[in-house]
């Protein structure tokens, strides 16, 4: 603000106080569109207008007044930063807040030289500088971070584990995930199982609960499969993302829910591949592969920066006697040629089956904000201008079809129909699409597991439907 402009505003300003004092409320309004009319072009001489505006539609008891003046201190701020001025306005409800009208002639002399077009292109100019800074420095931290990360990996090396058991069955019951077996359980964007071995159950990750339902859809389907939280004895997350701990309240406060409230937890154990508490459980931190009871074991956590950032996946491991290993999966963040290199450096036992989600979101995922496809962008591929394509999907199986698997197994809240179909091609009788209530049963069945439902076709409960989430939601 130029010294004349400013010692014009603070004259009208000074008048318009003058007139208040004196009880010539009307005068000082009068003064104050004018003040405004000079100092709108300026952040705080716009805000100062309106904030005395407003004392003086609350004294005369005009409500129309106030609600006018509180929505244009609502706008100040934007304005300011869009660079459009609509000049000549009073900045009174009397008329509308964008409309341009004619200068008074004695205070035309402190627009002299101003355009409006002007001061709009220097403000967009200066948005697109700061946009493409900000995008530039994104994109370099998320290449540092990548760089980071696949230079700790080399690095890393691994014990072979000793023989930590075996078991004899083993029953997989897919309890949340984005299709089910029957309408009469509930579907969405979220991961958990019910891993069953001959001596524990084990229930691997927690689901999402995106809308905060109680109960959760892991609770409601537990319920329908009559499955108790009783049977349960073990507690195996992936990772902490939402829609693996229960959603975004939880991860936020570093822990983890299987509904919309936290539920007693205590005499069971837990394992996690970063550090969480949950009240009343010692939540077991697993750093590199590990045996966590007969027959089970962990990869431990394989790091993996996203453009969202980084995470810490691991995966669960059952040794199935007569097959090999059976490996579940919760997203598949860690990509899988780094997870069969974990499978063979630590374990050296062949690969039998991989059961979950391997986050293939090609030619889409299913989550989105704004029309920005999530899991493609932000949560796969070589950051938010590589995506994952069908090559890197296609070299997946080619790996995978190296190990000879019994069984693959993929669920679908991270993973396209199409990618689904195109794995089913390749695999032939050996694929199995995950749904909810469809048990994924491998070697011999024990006695102490009873069948829990029916093996039925698949309904597409979930069938062609996006889940659209705000803008301001956590990833």
């Amino acid at each position: 603000m130029s010294n004349p402009v400013k010692l014009a505003f603070k004259a009208e300003m000074a008048t318009a106080r003058a007139a208040r004092l004196t009880g010539d409320l009307e005068l000082a309004v009068h003064h104050l569109e004018r003040a405004h009319i000079i100092g709108q072009r300026y952040f705080f001489a716009h805000l100062i207008t309106h904030l005395h505006m407003l004392r003086i539609a609350a004294r005369r008891a005009q409500f129309r007044e106030i609600g006018g003046q509180l929505t244009r201190l609502l706008a100040v701020g934007p304005g300011y930063l869009s660079g459009w001025v609509p000049v000549g306005n009073p900045g009174s409800a009397r008329v509308s807040a964008i409309k341009p009208m004619p200068v008074p002639d004695d205070l035309q002399v402190h627009f002299k030289g101003y355009s409006l077009k002007r001061e709009m292109g220097i403000w967009a100019a200066l948005f697109v500088l700061v946009a493409l800074t900000a995008a530039g420095l994104a994109l370099l931290r998320h290449a540092n971070g990548v760089a980071a990360v696949e230079q700790a990996w080399k690095t890393t090396k691994v014990a072979r584990l000793a023989d930590f058991g075996s078991t004899k069955s083993l029953e997989i019951i897919p309890l949340v995930n984005w299709h089910a077996q029957s309408g009469k359980f509930k579907t969405e964007a979220g991961v958990s199982y019910l891993v069953k071995t001959d001596r524990n159950t084990i229930l691997f990750d927690v689901g999402w609960n995106a809308l905060r339902e109680d109960p959760s859809p892991l609770q409601h389907n537990m319920r329908e499969l009559g499955v108790a939280l009783s049977h349960v004895d073990t507690i195996f997350l992936s990772h902490a993302h939402r829609d693996h701990t229960g959603g975004q309240d939880w991860v936020d406060a570093n822990t983890f829910s299987l509904g919309k409230a936290q539920v007693d937890l205590r005499g069971k154990r837990v394992f996690a591949p970063v550090p969480l508490t949950y009240p009343g459980v010692a939540v077991t931190t697993i750093a590199h592969p590990a045996p966590l009871l007969p027959g089970v074991a962990s990869t431990g956590p394989i790091a993996r920066r996203l453009f969202m950032g980084l995470v810490e996946e691991q995966a669960l491991v059952i040794n199935v006697e007569g097959k090999g290993l059976v490996v579940i999966v919760g997203c598949g963040h860690q990509t899988l040629p780094k997870l069969v290199k974990r499978l063979e450096e630590a374990f050296g036992v062949p690969v039998y089956g991989l059961v979950g989600d391997v986050h293939y979101p090609v030619p889409q995922g299913r989550l989105f904000a704004g029309g920005l496809d999530l899991q493609k962008r932000f949560a796969s591929g070589n950051g938010f201008f590589s995506p994952i394509t069908i090559d890197d999907i296609n070299a997946d199986m080619a790996l995978l079809e190296k190990k000879k698997l019994g069984i693959l197994a993929l669920g679908s809240h991270d993973t396209s129909d199409e990618a689904i179909v195109h794995a089913e091609r390749r695999f032939g009788d050996a694929f199995h699409r995950v749904s909810v209530g469809t048990p994924i049963r491998i070697g011999h069945r024990s006695k102490s597991m009873p069948l829990t439902s029916s093996s039925r076709p698949l309904i597409g409960a979930a069938e062609g439907r996006q889940l659209t989430i705000p803008y301001d939601a956590h990833f």
